[in-house]
């Protein structure tokens, strides 16, 4: 969990794209591989019904469906995204940066009393909502992210699917309690003027909300990790932020694994993929692929060309990928110049999670 890229590349330099009898699955750890699967939408499903599989309601979402039902829901979450003022949006957050900063003691954990907060905060921002309550939301996401890995351990789905139904209720109450000028208030009124299946909006609501607060802290975790494990790089956050952000996010990979089913038989890298068979891409192998990415072991925030996986690819791309790039650009800058020296002074304690890679206390001395 601290460092699987030597697993990662056991794997390659043994055979980069094996059969995993277990989860009657391929298993992919090349880039260019995971590329092409991510992109080829008539070879490769994200929906799992598509190959005769049940998937529980609650799972029906952005992430799980394929066109047609996948085009519409995107333009509308999109279009509600980009009707923010991100300029005055980016304005808020970096102040929040700072007030967050200017308010802590010395010595912090850095995910519950920086990263959780400030991207709750955000993403709220964003949705147009008042954030809920913190205590309640770190009982209620951990479920939902063990489902991730229900493949490996199928006994956490009932504790998974009761901790959206708790997320449900919290976006069936934003759907009628929310700010002007929000998604949740461009979406409400769009809907009612659209032939949509509202079970899927809401659900993709709720996951954007989630993989908003919960993915982002990850990313912003993981890269102060990361940047403690190589002195010297946070600098770079204040001199070449864009290339810094785009390098931690190839370094850190908090999406760890991503998985579709093929739907047709396909030739890929000489092996042939038949419909029908799981295909696994560990996009945190692919991001350190040393035909794509040279040393790709060392942090290089100044990296360019930057082709990492970290938010995926094609018609499934990360819709927030803006919203987590800025929101850690500022960050890290806000430190960068005035807590230059950012310190352990205790040891992290990482998530047990294979597809959402994560710290959950990381104890930090702030200069």
């Amino acid at each position: 969990m601290r460092n699987p890229a030597p697993v990662y590349h056991a794997w390659r330099e043994s055979d980069p794209f094996f059969w995993y009898e277990e989860l009657d699955t391929w298993v992919l750890t090349r880039h260019q591989d995971c590329a092409a699967v991510l992109k080829g939408l008539d070879r490769f499903t994200s929906d799992w019904r598509r190959l005769g599989e049940r998937t529980p309601d609650e799972l029906i979402m952005l992430q799980t469906v394929d066109p047609p039902d996948h085009p519409p829901v995107r333009r509308l979450l999109a279009a509600a995204y980009r009707s923010r003022d991100h300029a005055a949006l980016a304005t808020r957050t970096a102040g929040r940066v700072r007030r967050l900063l200017a308010d802590l003691p010395a010595e912090v954990d850095f995910v519950r009393e920086v990263a959780v907060p400030l991207t709750v905060e955000t993403i709220c921002d964003v949705l147009g909502v008042d954030p809920p309550d913190l205590d309640w939301l770190a009982g209620v996401s951990p479920p939902v992210i063990d489902t991730m890995d229900a493949g490996l351990r199928p006994e956490v789905i009932p504790a998974g699917l009761a901790a959206r139904a708790e997320l449900d209720a919290l976006m069936e109450r934003w759907m009628s309690d929310h700010r002007p000028g929000g998604m949740f208030a461009v979406v409400s009124e769009k809907l009612r003027g659209m032939n949509l299946d509202r079970r899927l909006v809401m659900n993709s609501l709720r996951s954007t909300f989630h993989a908003g607060f919960e993915s982002s802290a990850r990313l912003l975790a993981l890269s102060l990790l990361a940047i403690i494990d190589n002195p010297g790089v946070l600098r770079f956050f204040a001199k070449t932020p864009d290339t810094a952000v785009d390098e931690v996010i190839r370094y850190t990979s908090q999406v760890q694994v991503l998985a579709r089913g093929c739907l047709v038989d396909t030739e890929l890298a000489g092996r042939t993929v038949r419909a029908g068979q799981g295909v696994t891409l560990i996009i945190g192998a692919a991001n350190r692929d040393p035909a794509v990415f040279p040393d790709p072991d060392a942090l290089l925030p100044d990296r360019s060309p930057n082709p990492h996986l970290g938010f995926g690819r094609g018609l499934h791309a990360c819709l927030g990928a803006s919203l987590a790039t800025m929101q850690t650009r500022a960050l890290f800058a806000e430190l960068a110049v005035h807590h230059p020296e950012v310190r352990p002074c205790g040891e992290p304690v990482m998530w047990e999670s294979g597809t959402l890679r994560g710290v959950r206390s990381l104890p930090v001395t702030l200069s």
